[in-house]
């Protein structure tokens, strides 16, 4: 980021907190230091929760919140570290008393091996350092490190002393650069991590190889080969199912960019329970002339499609039907369920009369999501035209994807995305896929808002009989976000 930019976003911040950015933080971090002081090594569980929300204190706007680093420091993170007060008044006692010199050499110990101090992740044994001396030290958070890490170029992480110490450096040079105060730099370095998200809109090339499919949908090369062999020596139609989130529409319309020779020659639509023979067929359609009504045939656009291909027998063309079992599938297909199987076989259309046939440079790509319970009612006979194409939520797919990304970025993702699959079952066809996951510069509070806004309700809707059950992974997902942020 230019420095132009980064002080317009610091500028941006400020106007969005108020005159009193840093002064109410300065005492809101001191009322944290009395009461640790007053308490440390005596703490219980709903004082440990208590040190929580204090941390959690700042102002905007001249009124008094407790969201600075939500969820870091939320009831579910502390209410975890409050299961074993032992441990976190031994540990937090050490961080905060020892000499600098041993207090980071505790630091660095609880980053190499987290099962010294549980649940306690980078934020809270990194914020006792800062609290000691917030010039010197930073609060290891995702966010504050990947908006550094937009700032200098370089790559953070919590997992030793000395990249914590490496943190603090380019931290303490990064806020002398721009007059940044020690209370405001997580919120400054979040907006700027937010700032730089690149957009997720790609444009596809015109023509790819199987290869850079794989590559594009991070699958291995040998899976996209032989969906690629089985389109092209057998049936020309094969449907992509899996839970939501497994990116069956990002396969489908890449591996479509594979088969078809132009991307004029990819058709797209998205079936619906509206969706009709008359849209994918032929149909009448009323038309006004000289003030009267009268209706024409006209054709849909799977039959346009197969006009284009039959007039061009050289290239090939592609229909890619997203959510395809939203649809009265037999219904929509009609006489398709024949043409499908005796491909270049003729049959009449009722409405126009005319001869309709597919030809061989046609392929047809679906995709099902086996959450919808309308999946089950499928036709046998339109199953056994398609091939199947599993897509399951996958980790591989994402280890694959975070490769390169920042560190933080691939524990949170792979961390969330293993504790919700492992409950639900890797198995169940509702299981959330990887997708959800795939998020650039992901931070707690967008993993939270994922859980919140997307996954939580969606598994609500179908774990209906088992309030206790996603209660329990409630607040176990919010404890491990709020853990690894």
């Amino acid at each position: 980021m230019s420095a132009t930019t980064t002080a317009e976003v610091i500028a941006a911040v400020r106007a969005q907190f108020g005159p009193d950015f840093v002064l109410a933080r300065v005492t809101a971090e001191e009322q944290v230091r009395t009461f640790l002081s007053e308490r440390l090594g005596t703490m219980d569980a709903e004082q440990i929760v208590t040190l929580g929300r204090l941390i959690n204190q700042h102002g905007k706007l001249s009124r008094e919140r407790y969201d600075r680093f939500t969820p870091g420091f939320t009831g579910a993170i502390m209410s975890k570290l409050g299961s074993d007060p032992g441990t976190f008044n031994q540990m937090a006692t050490q961080l905060w008393l020892e000499p600098i010199p041993d207090a980071l050499t505790t630091l660095g110990k609880i980053f190499a091996d987290r099962s010294s101090f549980p649940h306690a992740g980078s934020s809270l044994p990194s914020f006792l350092l800062y609290l000691r001396d917030p010039d010197q030290f930073g609060i290891c958070i995702n966010a504050t490190m990947l908006g550094l890490a937009h700032e200098t170029g370089s790559a953070y992480n919590a997992k030793s002393g000395p990249a914590y110490e490496k943190f603090c450096a380019d931290l303490r040079a990064w806020r002398q650069q721009y007059g940044v105060a020690p209370q405001e730099a997580d919120a400054i370095l979040t907006h700027i991590m937010r700032a730089n998200q690149p957009s997720t809109e790609q444009e596809l090339p015109a023509k790819v190889g199987v290869e850079e499919v794989a590559e594009g949908c991070f699958l291995d090369v040998e899976q996209v080969d032989q969906w690629v062999q089985a389109l092209s020596t057998g049936m020309r139609q094969g449907v992509f199912h899996g839970p939501p989130g497994t990116g069956k529409t990002h396969v489908a319309r890449l591996l479509a960019q594979h088969l078809a020779t132009s991307p004029a020659h990819v058709e797209l639509t998205q079936f619906h329970p509206a969706y009709s023979y008359e849209d994918f067929i032929e149909g009448l359609r009323p038309e006004t002339s000289d003030g009267g009504l009268r209706y024409e045939v006209r054709p849909g656009i799977f039959a346009r499609l197969c006009e284009r291909a039959r007039h061009a027998p050289n290239e090939t063309f592609v229909m890619i039907i997203d959510e395809m079992n939203r649809a009265d599938l037999a219904a929509v297909f009609g006489e398709l369920l024949y043409l499908l199987e005796y491909r270049d076989t003729e049959v009449t259309l009722p409405y126009s009369q005319r001869r309709l046939s597919v030809p061989q440079n046609v392929f047809l790509l679906g995709t099902m999501n086996t959450a919808d319970r309308s999946l089950a009612m499928l036709d046998f006979a339109l199953r056994r035209r398609f091939h199947a194409f599993p897509l399951p939520p996958d980790e591989g797919v994402l280890e694959r994807w975070t490769a390169g990304r920042p560190d933080g970025n691939a524990e949170l993702a792979l961390g969330v995305f293993r504790l919700i699959r492992d409950r639900v079952g890797p198995d169940a066809p509702v299981s959330p896929g990887h997708s959800y996951w795939m998020t650039e510069a992901l931070d707690a509070a967008t993993a939270e808002r994922i859980w919140d806004y997307q996954l939580r309700p969606y598994l609500a809707e179908y774990w209906f009989e088992r309030p206790a059950e996603l209660g329990r992974l409630d607040a176990d997902v919010r404890a491990l976000i709020a853990e690894l942020a």
